[in-house]
């Protein structure tokens, strides 16, 4: 098999969770010289961290990790998103652990070495499966939107802006976004966005809104050289305005 054959799969962003340094560059580099695109990560914390604000297609997960296990993390990303490809790569092949990944959500599970091949393989048939989530997902909760020179496309997930320069959106960016769009000049409060992001009241974090919307205006500027005309309206929420001033 060509190796090269990856590329012609819909393109997916791919995490990988390995407490072993030279095993999680080893993998990410193979990967990123098939054409995936890749972020490693040490533990579940770093992880979550970088979940707050972009959205992987695939996560390749071991057992055996220092803190949070590769098991507890797999049941925390399948409740929160059932689309989601899994695959564990770990050096535990005993039919019990496998049967035990298995039954905790994961779509794949392989023992390490890891057959590259094999996994080029998996993450194809879970980066094509993943290909439509994304528009099944935000499409309905955002829709496209556009206010003045800026325009957003859930379809795409790019954002447009007034010097004609597309931005790709992570997921979370895309949702945030869509919600602010929906209803320019007025305050969307954090609760709101909240729902936008799929988190659950129990859970909320007007920090992690925070963050992304920081993200964000910081890849729009870098990128387009404008600032995004998202304000914070103190102790309320943000508010998608071309005229308002922040406070």
């Amino acid at each position: 098999m060509e190796r090269s054959e990856f590329s012609a799969a819909p393109a997916s962003i791919v995490a990988i969770v390995e407490d072993e340094l030279i095993l999680r560059e080893e993998m990410a580099f193979q990967l990123q010289h098939m054409g995936v695109e890749v972020e490693s990560f040490e533990n579940a914390a770093q992880l979550y961290r970088r979940l707050a604000v972009v959205s992987f297609d695939v996560v390749i997960l071991d057992i055996g990790l220092d803190g949070e296990d590769g098991l507890s993390i797999c049941q925390y990303l399948r409740e929160h998103d059932a689309r989601i490809g899994i695959v564990f790569a770990t050096a535990r092949g005993l039919r019990e652990d496998r049967l035990l990944g298995l039954d905790n959500g994961a779509d794949a599970y392989m023992v390490k070495p890891i057959d590259m091949d094999e996994l080029v393989l998996v993450l194809k048939r879970l980066g094509q499966r993943a290909s439509p989530r994304q528009a099944q997902t935000t499409a309905p909760k955002t829709g496209s939107a556009k206010v003045g020179d800026w325009h957003l496309n859930a379809t795409t997930g790019f954002l447009t802006g007034p010097p004609g320069v597309r931005i790709r959106l992570s997921l979370s960016e895309l949702q945030l976004l869509g919600t602010l769009m929906k209803k320019p000049e007025e305050i969307s409060v954090h609760n709101e966005l909240s729902r936008a992001l799929g988190i659950m009241p129990e859970e909320f974090n007007k920090h992690r809104i925070e963050v992304i919307l920081s993200r964000l205006r910081d890849k729009v500027r870098r990128e387009t050289g404008v600032n995004l005309p998202v304000v914070s309206k103190r102790g309320l929420g943000y508010m998608f305005s071309i005229n308002a001033s922040a406070d």
